[in-house]
């Protein structure tokens, strides 16, 4: 975790210091903008939706239903969603392209360090599990559900932090927006 936190500070700074390729009241940036407000809200509910089929119990059963019966690793993939709507948010051409990558890099590397723990945890289930269910692309004919889980409040109440705080990052851009508009922070360069 602590790489993607140096690479949030890394976007951070070069958000502020720098100038987009755009001005910010074209049409394109608006559209980069809904772009990523969109993602960011796809990442939020599907963040909340999953962790309810989590239910705080995750690694004490293998769970393969729900979001999990599409995709094997369905809070990594609306993260993924997540970056990128920031990255679009940005409005700068390198951070949307970059991010997006880093991101599924550094994702794939966790997973196939958890997909160790999980073999070794769930044994041959787990094994049939990433045979029928893809890593990271959603196969959305697979969804499969019961018709109720078990889930405890507080996790649910966690769930719903963790989604907004997603939200945090637009108006964080937006103030940085202005700030450079006003000429209150000069960018120092412009990146594509």
């Amino acid at each position: 975790m602590l790489h993607s936190k140096l690479a949030i500070i890394v976007v951070f700074f070069l958000v502020i210091f720098s100038k987009t390729w755009d001005d910010t009241e074209s049409p394109l940036h608006d559209a980069l903008d809904l772009i990523g407000y969109g993602l960011i809200t796809v990442c939020a509910l599907g963040r909340v939706y999953t962790s309810a089929f989590l239910g705080g119990f995750k690694n004490a059963e293998l769970i393969h239903y729900g979001p999990f019966s599409v995709v094997r690793n369905p809070l990594y993939c609306f993260s993924l969603l997540g970056v990128t709507g920031i990255a679009f948010i940005s409005n700068h051409l390198v951070i949307i392209l970059a991010v997006p990558l880093f991101f599924l890099w550094m994702y794939h590397l966790l997973v196939k360090r958890e997909e160790v723990f999980l073999k070794e945890k769930f044994g041959q289930a787990y094994i049939d599990y990433m045979q029928t269910t893809p890593r990271f692309f959603p196969k959305f004919s697979l969804y499969t559900a019961p018709e109720t889980v078990l889930m405890s409040p507080h996790f649910i109440k966690k769930a719903f932090g963790d989604a907004l705080s997603w939200f945090v990052a637009l108006p964080i851009i937006e103030f940085i927006e202005y700030l450079q508009t006003n000429h209150i922070v000069k960018p120092l360069f412009t990146l594509i």
